[in-house]
């Protein structure tokens, strides 16, 4: 006998609420964060009603990619007759415009430039969210629109000698920002709370060194208001007031102002193609300008503001390597009765290497290191593994003589030292930076950019192993070197001297003596037009499988060819990166370059489609060699 089934109770099903789209311009297009580079286009998806009035452009929504759950920005809101395959927006990450439709613009256009997924430099650019401030932002967010009309005039301010740059650049800032809201960029974070300390409550600070709640309550402040005055470092460039009228750049030839993470955008390109896409007026502010702002100054694109001045420099050439030449005494002498002396040193730490007396051999560590000490008293340490090793004796030749090769800045300090006695010894570094020194006689050993302020500056300047700063072997060296000298020189007081350790015949002694790095840099442009160098060519560093290295440049000369890539291009390498990777540097005249870039994106999601091995790019990095 069979028995009654229990009763099942059915489940009605209503229709859900998001199946219900907005009436009007029910499409939203989103750039997605997919994390998958050729998938860098726009997606659309349908707006729910119940999500109507808060789906506008510039805002994060929650949208379904691929199965899973992920973050969408908002770039416009259109109408369509056809729905089909589209999805639904899922949620409203929060209403709160992060985004406004300059930054939208600009996204875009870096994104092309650099080669990247438009998100790559959303993550950049727009700080990660904080609920807690959305709440209080939401209801007082007001986004305005209308254009700042401006010169568009492009000008590169030269500090001068004796200058207090922090204070100049804020005083210039305060001036423009009647006219609209000024953006100001620096490199270093203590460069900005000098700037910060300066500008007090007038500025808006962003900084990645700011608390997360601070970075985002700054960032909608700053991209919320009018005749705002926004300073901050690297990322602060893509903030994006409604009346921005004027961008300054202090310092843009630092290499901290180059985004480290891929795409690796840099804060110089991105301020000039602000400049031409939204009309701003640009400023960039330094001691001496890039090659890149330097051929736009050759060019008369760029207005180069300085003042003629004739300074006090004299040359002691090192005839023997040794620190000090003989002459150079009498000059420091002379001066620290007055006042403090600076030396200006190429290196930190004390020797960066030891070698054996007898066989000139290089001390090595066990892991194929070289050794190298940071203080006279401290053993010495491997520059790779740390591991710290007790010399006695050369493990070459069993001798126990070695030879400290390579003086560091603490080395210097203590040899300087003992060449005067009776005064203080200050040294500053990065690791412990002296902010300010008070002006009564004292030896300050300093590294490059820090050099501590003196209100009547020093009695005199003395650039120490000048042939060091200008002996390395990237494509910087020399343009790097010479900000070195002219920031270092711009702290002597108004009647102190400048001594310059260097071959006789090198242009940096003429050019600081007519406080000009016009002629120096010229001579290096020609040289870098001969050999088809930047900035006359669009640089790439591909990073790729040994075992695919010489299939690619193979293929990028087959492509040049067959006329597929401009004539101009060119492929070296490929040579060792790091463990199974090879790097191959592409160059293309910077008149070709659009084409030669379409191409390479192309080349990218080509091979990301075929699931062929990943290929890491950097267009325009700081240095050709890293």
């Amino acid at each position: 006998m069979s028995t009654a089934r229990p009763l099942r109770l059915k489940t009605e099903e209503v229709a859900r609420p998001d199946k219900t789209i907005a009436e009007s311009l029910p499409v939203a297009r989103l750039w997605v964060d997919n994390s998958l580079s050729h998938l860098d286009g726009t997606y659309d998806y349908l707006v729910p009603q119940r999500l109507d009035s808060e789906v506008r452009p510039g805002i994060r929504v929650g949208v379904n990619f691929a199965g899973r759950e992920v973050e969408g920005l908002v770039l416009e809101r259109l109408d369509a007759t056809s729905f089909a395959g589209l999805k639904m927006i899922s949620g409203v990450l929060s209403p709160v415009v992060v985004a406004p439709a300059q930054l939208i613009s600009l996204i875009e256009i870096a994104a092309q430039r650099w080669l990247a997924h438009p998100y790559d430099i959303v993550r950049s650019a727009i700080p990660p969210r904080v609920a807690s401030v959305d709440k209080s932002a939401q209801e007082s967010q007001i986004i305005t629109t209308g254009k700042v009309r401006s010169s568009g005039e492009m000008s590169y301010i030269h500090i001068q000698p004796s200058e207090n740059a922090m204070a100049k650049i804020a005083e210039f800032a305060q001036a423009k920002v009647k006219a609209g809201s000024v953006l100001l960029i620096v490199p270093e974070e203590r460069e900005l709370v000098r700037l910060s300390d300066l500008l007090g409550e007038h500025a808006t600070v962003l900084s990645a060194s700011l608390s997360r709640t601070d970075r985002y309550r700054n960032y909608l402040t700053a991209i919320g208001g009018r005749n705002r005055l926004v300073i901050g470092t690297r990322s602060a460039i893509f903030a994006a007031p409604s009346d921005l009228r004027t961008l300054i750049i202090f310092r843009e030839i630092a290499e901290s102002l180059y985004e480290p993470r891929v795409p690796g955008w840099n804060v110089r390109d991105l301020s000039l193609l602000r400049c031409a896409n939204e009309g701003l007026d640009l400023y960039f502010a330094g001691y001496s300008p890039s090659s890149e702002i330097g051929k736009l100054i050759d060019e008369k694109k760029v207005k180069f503001v300085s003042k003629r001045n004739r300074l006090k420099v004299v040359n002691h050439p090192s005839a023997n390597g040794e620190l000090l030449p003989g002459r150079i005494f009498t000059s420091i002498r002379t001066a620290i009765k007055t006042g403090p002396v600076l030396f200006l040193v190429p290196r930190k730490g004390y020797a960066s290497s030891l070698m054996c007396k007898k066989c000139r051999n290089i001390a090595l560590c066990e892991c194929g290191g070289k050794l190298s000490k940071f203080g006279a008293n401290q053993s010495a340490n491997c520059v790779h593994c740390g591991v710290k090793a007790n010399l006695q004796k050369c493990k070459w030749c069993g001798a126990d003589s070695m030879v400290l090769l390579g003086r560091g800045a603490e080395r210097h300090a203590e040899e300087i030292g003992r060449a005067f006695p009776g005064y203080p010894v200050l040294y500053s570094n990065a690791q412990k930076p002296i902010e300010s020194q008070d002006g009564q006689p004292a030896l300050v050993i300093s590294t490059t950019g820090m050099v501590p302020r003196v209100v009547n500056g020093y009695s005199a300047v003395i650039l120490l192993e000048g042939d060091s700063f200008f002996s390395f072997a990237d494509l910087r060296a020399q343009e790097r070197a010479r900000e070195s000298f002219f920031e270092a020189a711009s702290h002597v007081s108004v009647k102190g001297e400048i001594v310059t350790v260097i071959d006789s015949a090198h242009p940096i002694t003429a050019a600081l003596t007519q406080w000009s790095p016009a002629t120096m840099a010229g001579r290096e442009l020609s040289d870098r037009r001969e050999v088809a160098l930047p900035p006359y060519t669009r640089a790439v560093l591909l990073e790729t499988e040994s075992k695919d290295a010489t299939g690619i440049i193979a293929g990028i000369r087959k492509a040049v060819l067959d006329q597929r890539l401009p004539s101009s291009v060119s492929a070296l390498g490929p040579s060792q990166s790091s463990g199974d990777l090879s790097r191959i540097l592409l160059t293309c005249d910077i008149s070709q370059s659009d084409a030669f870039l379409n191409f390479l994106h192309e080349f990218i999601r080509h091979r990301a489609v075929t699931k062929k091995s990943k290929i890491s790019l950097r267009v325009d990095p700081y240095s050709l060699s890293s």
